[in-house]
């Protein structure tokens, strides 16, 4: 098809002559198409305009009436109707026919515009609202959602809520009257009744949106009941994702005999659902009421079918009918032109472009053969995030965390040590998580298996892409051009005068490719010079394909390379445009730009602050170009390709690398590598489960066999019991217990059961022999008491006892206190629980108030008073919590108790001037690994903006650089600007980078407080959020707050509030809510005044007075360490006054 495709179009000015052999049983006159048919140029016209309105709001039936194949006369019937017949000289008793066709050409390009023009009929089908729900019809329209467990369980509420919200926005608005209603187990609606559209219904209709929750099963019948009692509607769309409880006759009945006469159009939806019965269920439904169906599947991004998408799709087909008979008129085939062709055409529609009927590639002369437009793919990064391990839960943590359990641990203060269970360990399999600590397991083997069935169809999907990347030649010199701008930048320096050829054919590919999916292009050739070729972006038909192929083939190489100018071109063009759609520049070059790289680095980070524009690198280096692209100071393509690849990565673009042989690095591939890899090596662990699942099963039946084998053969079983066991000792001759107690006349005890049902445990009369087991436990070795009875003389029985009961002590233990001198990273609420004064028992007031120590009084009827106990009198009484309590420590006790409370005091000290110094005392201590800085550069910040930029350069240096924290930062006023859309590792070159972004923050507009923790929160499931400001907001503080709880809501998200040039006391308490509610901290930096005057008091151990007290701090940090030592100072002061009563009592005693 190919090759008579070349050989027609290298005959366009002349008539294609085409001979076909009949049999003479067939005999026809010749057929010459001599004339086109008349209305050609109407028809262009029309494309023309068509092209342009592609988006139209009206069905796909509606729209073909005026854009159908037999509406532009390209049918194969219009075909020969303007074909004409001539006789030619016949051959071997055959006629030969000719059929001359002058207008063949523009039939056949007509065609392919009328194919171009289903395909962006299709592509914008498949954008926004109408890839979900597709078009909406009606003016008065009822909404139907299903929200029942199914279809709004966890993962899946959160994308439906979104969408409905796209199609308020989009679709609803244009709507005449609402009625919107939810149904699960029960029904719920936004209104009474049907409500005309207004902006502040449109503000409700989304808000109930939000609210949407679970609720049970899909009681579609009722809600269709429902919808059909209010008459003012004349449409119905029903969202399903699940089976309704219903039968669907019943459904089918009604909706037959009830809806159709209410309603003139109900359009269904299967939203997100692989269950077939209920795509079937939806097919069905809009089947029996003449309505329009959708079906969209999330996990392939992808319409299934749709009534809008269907009939175009069906246009294509006989598009390519009338196609394929045309080449076969060009091969000479005349006969059977009537007969359908549908097995010569192939089976996947998409397979057929116009790129199947390009010349050779090599031929630069030769027009290009331009591939009708695609949906424009998505970069990797975005693809996993859809189709990845985590987003189809699919990790194995995950997997395993419902039958995870961690070893228990406890520290037994009679053993004085710490014990772990080992039950656990022998019932279930061992298993390294992923944060290093050792799990025990319970291994479901169908799970396992199910979880194993399930990686290997995510493998598959890995590598399906991975091949569809490779799978054409542009993507593989180009990559996957993703944006909906494009502007090509091409290296044409001197340096590559041996690889113009190259360039040009680099360029062929993607104009032929992927350049016409895209919304407008430009091209930009640079060398010492810059030439564009056009002064803006233009979109890509096919003129303007041809025209630019022309541009290209006209350049030479020459000068420098100038890589940093043309850059700055390219950014500012595309930055002064006005425009919501996504731009890419994409570098073509083969080496090292002239300028610093640096600066050109440094230039590109702070154009692409701008979401929407992202610079991608492709590096080509051919063979034997080492020598001549490359300047002494890079001798390898290694240090070219890190260069150039921070480049991209600095703009937020992707970086590609390819050769003569193929691709050596690219950014969408290596993705997808890492993916696998983690596939794989969850696949490794996931048999190692099994393995030792399978060898603890096969050990555990070796042992059973071995033990039966065992009692199987007597003779071999009393020979183990009597190498195994020591012979019972000798009966004693001293009496028993039972005849000693019968001597005495003493009832002796016997066994009872407990109830008549109770079983009578067995005898062992072999075991009854060997001595009595000793008692190890410490309760009881603390009761016992040890006694010989022996007869005397006069045949009398004497006792002696050897061991008595040891006397209850009332004295309380002082333990020696260990804290560790080197400071943890952690919250002061964290540190306090391993070296608070409750965990070093420290605690005066418990050490005085046990039952030993209550002071006794009682009520004398008598005397009509209460008159306290007589040992009272002996003990000194002190009063503590407001009750009075005897002092039963002894003086050498509280001096061991003040010597411990003045060591702990002292390292309390140390941790508080270790919280004042450094960023620590503005900013508090970053306790988590990783990290995101929420910086508020709003108007109300200026004055205190240098002091802010010194003090965060310090926390980045002290604190996040010095312990490896992972981190990125985020501006807000009345935008939000990210630093880096990834968190990175606080390397040297990375916190450089970031102290020099701060430099360069101005501060302007107001405090959109609410979209900064949207984004600051955006960067992983498990991170610390630490919101800078002064508390300040644009919106109203209780949606900041619901708005926090619902972003930190499963996650391992932690907002820090600090409030910086605060003076308002609603704001640090709004700051400290915030914090608060997230489990976070609140921290304010003490003055300058307070901090001296803790300092003072720290260095001197509180010797300036004894009533000297710390300064008040705001900080949740320092405050909790504040109250802490305040506490432990009354404790040292009540101590050294109980001392002094003791000693006053008994002086001998110090």
């Amino acid at each position: 098809m190919a090759e008579s495709s070349g050989s027609f179009r290298s005959s366009k000015n002349n008539h294609n002559t085409l001979l076909c052999k009949k049999e003479p049983a067939h005999k026809h006159n010749g057929v010459s198409f001599t004339k086109p048919y008349g209305s050609e140029k109407c028809n262009v016209k029309r494309l023309l305009e068509q092209e342009e309105g592609v988006d139209d709001w009206r069905s796909s039936v509606e729209w073909l009436e005026e854009c159908s194949l037999n509406s532009y006369g390209l049918t194969l019937t219009h075909l020969f109707s303007h074909c004409s017949t001539a006789a030619t000289s016949s051959r071997d008793d055959g006629v030969s026919t000719q059929l001359e066709i002058d207008s063949k050409k523009l039939f056949e390009t007509q065609l392919y515009q009328v194919t171009d023009l289903y395909h962006s009929r299709i592509q914008w089908l498949n954008q926004g609202s109408r890839k979900m729900f597709g078009i909406v019809k009606g003016s008065r329209l009822g909404v139907l959602i299903d929200v029942s467990d199914v279809n709004c369980s966890e993962e899946r509420l959160e994308d439906l809520q979104h969408h409905l919200l796209l199609l308020i926005e989009e679709q609803f608005r244009m709507k005449k009257v609402l009625h919107f209603m939810s149904f699960g187990t029960e029904l719920s609606s936004l209104w009474t009744g049907p409500k005309e559209v207004t902006p502040l219904r449109l503000k409700e209709s989304q808000q109930w949106v939000l609210q949407l929750e679970p609720s049970g099963s899909c009681n579609l019948l009722q809600a269709l009941k429902t919808a059909c009692s209010h008459t003012q509607l004349d449409s119905l769309l029903i969202i399903l994702g699940s089976c309704p409880d219903q039968d669907t006759d019943s459904i089918f009945n009604y909706m037959t005999q009830e809806v159709q006469e209410k309603v003139t159009s109900i359009h269904v939806v299967a939203y997100n659902t692989c269950n077939q019965v209920a795509i079937e269920n939806v097919k069905n439904i809009a089947k029996v009421t003449e309505g329009r169906y959708h079906l969209f599947s999330a996990a392939l991004g992808v319409v299934d079918s749709s009534s809008d998408l269907e009939p175009l799709w069906a246009e294509i087909k006989s598009a390519r009918d009338v196609l394929d008979h045309i080449h076969c008129m060009s091969h000479g085939q005349l006969e059977d032109l009537t007969v359908p062709v549908m097995s010569e055409i192939s089976e996947d529609l998409d397979c057929l472009s116009l790129s199947d009927l390009k010349s050779d590639p090599h031929d630069g002369s030769a027009a290009l053969c331009i591939q009708p437009p695609t949906l424009l793919p998505t970069t990797s990064a975005e693809w996993l995030k859809t189709n990845g391990m985590k987003a189809k839960k699919l990790s194995l943590y995950q997997v395993l965390a419902p039958n995870v359990y961690s070893p228990k641990e406890s520290f037994v203060p009679i053993l004085r040590k710490t014990v772990h269970s080992t039950v656990h360990e022998k019932a279930m399999v061992q298993f390294e998580w992923h944060d290093g600590t050792v799990k025990n397991v319970h291994v479901d083997l169908p799970l396992l298996q199910n979880y194993q069935k399930r990686l290997l169809e995510a493998e598959q999907v890995l590598e399906d892409r991975a091949a569809w990347l490779s799978s054409t030649g542009s993507r593989q010199i180009w990559g996957a051009v993703c944006e909906q701008r494009v502007h090509v930048l091409l290296d044409m320096s001197a340096m590559n005068n041996h690889y113009q050829l190259h360039i040009q054919h680099a360029v062929r590919l993607l104009l032929q490719e992927q350049l016409p999916s895209t919304h407008s292009f430009n091209i930009t050739a640079f060398g010492s010079d810059i030439k564009q070729w056009k002064e803006q972006m233009v979109p890509p038909t096919s003129e303007n394909l041809q025209d630019v192929w022309q541009w290209i083939q006209g350049l030479e190489c020459g000068g420098d390379r100038y890589t940093l100018a043309a850059i700055l071109h390219a950014a500012e063009a595309e930055l002064s445009t006005d425009s919501s759609l996504t731009s890419g520049v994409y570098l073509f070059t083969t080496g090292m730009p002239d300028q610093d790289p640096v600066t050109v680095s440094t230039y590109m980070s702070e154009v692409c602050n701008n979401p929407r524009l992202k610079i991608h690198v492709i590096l080509f280096a051919g063979e034997n170009m080492l020598a001549r692209s490359l300047t002494p100071r890079y001798v390898t393509w290694a240090e070219t390709a890190q260069v150039l690849r921070g480049l991209a990565h600095a703009s937020k673009g992707r970086f590609h690398w390819i050769t003569d042989t193929g691709i050596v690095e690219s950014d969408d591939v290596i993705a997808l590598i890492g993916e696998m890899e983690t596939a794989a090596n969850y696949w490794q662990k996931c048999c190692e489960l099994l393995d030792s699942l399978v060898q603890r099963s096969s050990s555990r039946m070796d042992a059973e066999e071995a033990q039966s084998q065992e009692c199987c053969n007597p003779v071999q079983c009393s020979q183990t019991w009597t190498r195994g066991h020591k012979l019972p000792p000798p009966r004693p001759t001293q009496l028993s217990l039972a005849r000693l107690e019968s001597k005495e006349g003493k009832r002796s005890q016997t066994w009872r059961p407990s109830s008549a049902k109770a079983v009578i445990p067995p005898a062992h009369p072999v075991d009854s022999w060997k001595p009595a087991r000793q008692v190890n436990s410490a309760k009881q070795r603390k009761t016992k008491i040890t006694q010989s009875v022996f007869y005397l003389e006069d045949g009398n029985l004497g006792t002696v006892f050897k061991k008595y009961l040891k006397p209850k002590s009332v004295q309380k233990y002082i333990s020696t206190v260990t804290i560790p001198k080197q400071e943890d990273i952690c919250s002061t609420k964290q540190w306090l629980k391993s070296f608070g004064i409750r965990s070093q028992k420290l605690d005066l007031h418990k050490l005085v108030s046990g039952p030993e120590c209550t002071h006794r009084k009682k009520l004398v009827r008598t005397v009509h008073k209460s008159v306290s106990a007589k040992y009272c009198a002996i003990f000194p009484s002190v009063q503590v919590n407001g009750s009075v309590r005897h002092l039963l420590l002894s003086p050498a006790e509280l001096k061991q108790y003040l010597i411990q409370v003045e060591k702990v005091l002292q390292r309390y000290a140390q941790r508080m001037q270790w919280l004042l110094s450094g960023s620590r005392r503005v900013f508090g201590c970053v306790v988590e690994r990783a990290v995101c800085v929420v910086l508020d550069v709003s108007g109300s910040m200026a004055p205190c903006v240098p002091e802010l930029q010194k003090e965060l350069a310090s926390l980045i240096w002290e604190q996040l650089h010095a312990n490896s924290v992972r981190f990125s930062m985020v501006a807000f006023s009345g935008e939000v600007r990210v630093w880096q859309v990834e968190l990175v590792e606080a390397s040297e070159e990375r916190c450089k980078e970031a102290v020099q972004w701060l430099g360069q923050l101005s501060t302007h507009g107001g405090t959109s407080s609410l979209q900064a923790l949207q984004a600051g929160c955006a960067f992983g499931d498990s991170l610390g959020v630490y919101l800078i400001t002064d508390g300040r907001n644009d919106c109203s503080c209780s949606l900041v707050l619901k708005e926090a709880e619902r972003l930190t809501a499963g996650k391992h998200i932690t907002i820090h509030t600090i409030a910086f040039n605060c003076q308002d006391r609603t704001a640090k308490e709004f700051l400290r809510k915030l914090a608060h509610k997230t489990g976070g901290r609140f921290h304010e930096a003490p003055s300058e005044s307070h901090t001296a005057a803790a300092s003072e008091l720290l260095t001197s151990s509180f010797s300036v007075g004894e009533d000297s007290e710390l300064p008040s701090f705001e900080g949740d940090d320092l405050r909790r360490l504040s109250e802490e030592m305040e506490k432990l100072r009354m404790f040292q002061k009540q101590a050294r006054a109980f001392r002094e009563i003791l000693l006053s009592k008994n002086p001998e005693a110090e």
